[in-house]
């Protein structure tokens, strides 16, 4: 039995119930694509119209300033990365000018903006450079033509891995690129990353040509082994891998081993050794560590600041000041206070960001805790040059108001 809201109860085979439910799926689908583009196409009309009229803005009418402030607006109130907003500015902007057929599919509904992402991206070696003679943007035009022809049909179709590959094969035969140029760009790609995955662990991911990548995983293999030979060994080959890899990194037992500076926070009960600790240990700003990580962090350390807090509380309410100067002693309180970036939203590290006055220097502001709160360097330069105001609630966090009348809001503690 099928029951439908207008139609009431309808008997109705088990494989038709289901048939209905996967259509209504496709259909959701639609509207979920139709909504996606008409979001991102407000979006460069936002980025547009902030561009034509910096002074919402600015007080110098700087357009590009201006528009580093939309995007900020853009990401609080989407609660998105500024990254994901000019990703989403770029694709819509270029669709609509170079691909007008897939975007017409996307507002259709009929594309993902994922999958007009993807067709942008293979596009990108058949644009050519400003101020190009008028032959070969006549050439660009014919060949972003033919790739939009193509494309505007495939996503009806294709899975975004298939529509890839066909894009780009399809690029390659416009273009007659070769194996050769090909690499030549992508070496130009190559980059570490650092992502957390959760209970006290992260990914660290490199792009290398594969030469490079194979002979390093070889050299991995090879060591591994030979320390599995030691009888008295108990790690699987993958473990020893993964601890030569960041042995080796780090410098261990070299003269270069590094020195980067981490803040740890240890409750005094983990080092007791209470069986119930009061609170987790933590790397400020990131996720929590375990207590055995925590105890030999704190025994490998050469030296280490004392810093006592509420244990009920968790609160910093006294620091040892004997072992660095007060400026330096403000800067590791406010890491250990905020962690991250204080205006809300903002997910980067205290230890990278700029310490910003509440009340500006010039204006009388005073360099003490309460005057003090770290900005990372995009939200600080925001600040001094835009008409965004940063205003500090009574728990540090800092909260944007903007010139449009919008003010963020940050959630609830845990």
């Amino acid at each position: 039995m099928f029951i439908d809201e207008e139609l009431g109860a309808i008997p109705q085979s088990a494989g038709d119930v289901l048939g209905v439910l996967l259509d209504d799926v496709t259909c959701s689908e639609v509207d979920a694509n139709r909504y996606a583009a008409r979001q991102a196409q407000r979006v460069v009309e936002a980025v547009q119209f902030a561009r034509q009229h910096p002074e919402i803005y600015t007080i110098d009418a700087d357009g590009q300033m201006a528009e580093r402030a939309v995007v900020l607006e853009l990401s609080v109130r989407l609660r998105i990365s500024q990254e994901r907003v000019r990703e989403l500015c770029v694709v819509a902007e270029t669709a609509a000018r170079d691909l007008p057929l897939l975007w017409q599919r996307a507002r259709d509904g009929f594309a993902s903006m994922h999958n007009v992402g993807v067709i942008v991206t293979a596009a990108g070696p058949l644009t050519s450079p400003v101020g190009a003679p008028r032959e070969v943007r006549d050439a660009e035009a014919a060949a972003l033509a033919k790739l939009d022809r193509a494309a505007h049909e495939w996503v009806l179709t294709c899975s975004s891995a298939a529509l890839r590959q066909r894009a780009k094969k399809l690029v390659d035969r416009i273009t007659g690129d070769t194996a050769a140029r090909r690499h030549t760009r992508a070496m130009a790609d190559r980059h570490v990353t650092l992502s957390p995955a959760g209970d006290g662990m992260s990914w660290i991911t490199a792009l290398l040509p594969t030469h490079e990548a194979v002979a390093a995983m070889g050299r991995l293999t090879a060591t591994a082994k030979h320390i599995q030979k030691d009888k008295r060994e108990g790690r699987a080959r993958s473990q020893i891998r993964a601890d030569l890899f960041s042995a080796w990194l780090r410098g261990i037992g070299t003269a270069t081993a590094v020195k980067t500076k981490l803040f740890v926070t240890v409750p005094v009960q983990l080092l007791a050794g209470d069986p119930v600790p009061v609170e987790q240990a933590s790397i400020v700003g990131g996720d929590t560590i375990d207590p055995i990580t925590a105890k030999q962090m704190f025994l490998d350390a050469r030296g280490f600041r004392r810093v006592i807090t509420d244990p009920v509380k968790g609160v910093i309410i006294d620091m040892d000041r004997r072992t660095y100067r007060p400026t330096q002693a403000q800067r590791d309180w406010l890491i250990l206070h905020h962690g991250t970036c204080s205006r809300d939203g903002c997910t980067r590290l205290a230890i990278d960001a700029d310490l910003d006055h509440d009340r500006p220097w010039a204006k009388g502001g005073t360099t003490d805790l309460t005057q003090l709160r770290p900005l990372c360097p995009r939200d600080h330069t925001l600040r001094h040059r835009t008409r965004i105001r940063y205003r500090t609630r009574p728990d540090r966090s800092v909260q944007v108001i903007s010139p449009t009348g919008y003010t963020s809001t940050t959630p609830p503690p845990f």
